[in-house]
């Protein structure tokens, strides 16, 4: 194919590029805007009773904990963005998994069972598949509010290593099917709505792939896949 060609189809690939570009960021400022809206609105309640009661602890708990809630919404916004910035080093899934299962709260109501082996170590960025599985282990979690049984397998499938984590919960409803992982069109709460999106996107750029497979009133189980040979 000849420049003159290739120039006019790159034009038109980037006007398209551009305007769903222009799109997804419309939609992703929208939903960073209504997910923060809520803890900045029970920091301002808490301030206005404080000055009315500034020796109440509870007004003082209310706001360290939408603080918490802000910072959790810019912090799953920062990983999406980021989330195509690799730093691969030789490392082990099994410590990423080990990584991200050190930080994870479990509730008491939830079993954790988990079946790693000991699949051989690889070009990959362990702390951004570390976020994949605190992603997807934390997305199961909240999934079953009742308790029941939290499952990763890690296992060695030749050319790749594949990851599932499953959960026991209520399963993925059909009106969310199609838009899992498009930012914010989940409707996670908690400003969980670009979890799975950026699991999807750090998964991509290792050159992997991610699905699921669900069942209502059953669970769910995320499976995900990492070349061995990047």
């Amino acid at each position: 194919m000849g420049l003159a060609c290739e120039g006019k189809e790159g034009s038109v690939g980037s006007s398209e590029f551009e305007r769903r570009l222009i799109e997804e960021m419309g939609q992703i400022s929208s939903g960073l805007a209504h997910d923060l809206r809520s803890p900045l609105q029970t920091i301002q309640n808490a301030l206005f009773l404080l000055e009315r009661d500034p020796e109440n602890p509870l007004f003082y708990e209310m706001i360290k904990l939408s603080l918490r809630q802000a910072t959790d919404i810019l912090d799953n916004f920062r990983d999406y963005y980021r989330g195509h910035q690799l730093k691969p080093v030789e490392a082990s899934v099994v410590k990423s998994y080990e990584m991200a299962a050190a930080e994870l709260q479990v509730p008491e109501n939830v079993r954790v069972v988990a079946r790693v082996g000991e699949p051989p170590s690889f070009l990959m960025d362990p702390a951004k598949v570390a976020l994949v599985f605190r992603k997807l282990m934390q997305n199961a979690l909240d999934a079953m509010p009742e308790g029941g049984e939290l499952g990763v397998r890690i296992r060695d499938a030749g050319d790749h290593v594949e990851v599932q984590i499953s959960d026991t919960g209520c399963g993925v409803s059909e009106e969310v099917r199609d838009v899992i992982y498009v930012p914010f069109m989940s409707k996670a709460k908690r400003g969980r709505g670009l979890g799975l999106p950026a699991a999807k996107r750090i998964v991509e750029a290792h050159g992997g792939a991610i699905s699921y497979v669900t069942e209502p009133g059953k669970g769910t189980t995320f499976t995900f896949t990492l070349p061995k040979g990047n």
